[in-house]
């Protein structure tokens, strides 16, 4: 049960920091594959960083964590419960082409196939 509420509280909470995180710089960064999303919630820089770069992803992170935070305490889970499930919902959107990081750590690039899961992701 618990699972499933936390699972419902990140898809709900998923779209305003989507919609707050699309400005050009990180679409480009995106589409590029610098960047990609990570098991625990977060956005991850994929290969070398630069300093323009890690400015994007600590931005981004920083508001997603700021989310998650207020999203656990509302459905009664740790941080990293929150961050974890959101960042499963966050691989699995993810579209052909994007970077995303697979259950043993490496990035993988998102095929037409369903992106690899890891097994403390809700079903």
């Amino acid at each position: 049960m618990r699972k499933i509420m936390i699972a419902f509280a990140a898809a709900s909470m998923l779209a305003a920091p989507a919609l707050a995180q699309r400005d050009p710089a990180y679409d480009a960064a995106r589409s590029a594959g610098q960047v990609g999303e990570k098991m625990d919630g977060y956005l991850g820089i994929v290969g070398a960083s630069t300093a323009a770069l890690q400015r994007i992803v600590d931005d981004i992170n920083i508001k997603r964590r700021a989310v998650y935070a207020d999203k656990a305490r509302a459905a009664n889970a740790t941080l990293e419960e929150y961050a974890l499930t959101a960042g499963c919902l966050a691989i699995a959107r993810t579209a052909p082409g994007e970077k995303y990081q697979a259950p043993d750590g490496s990035w993988q690039t998102r095929t037409s196939a369903p992106p690899m899961r890891d097994s403390r992701c809700p079903a």
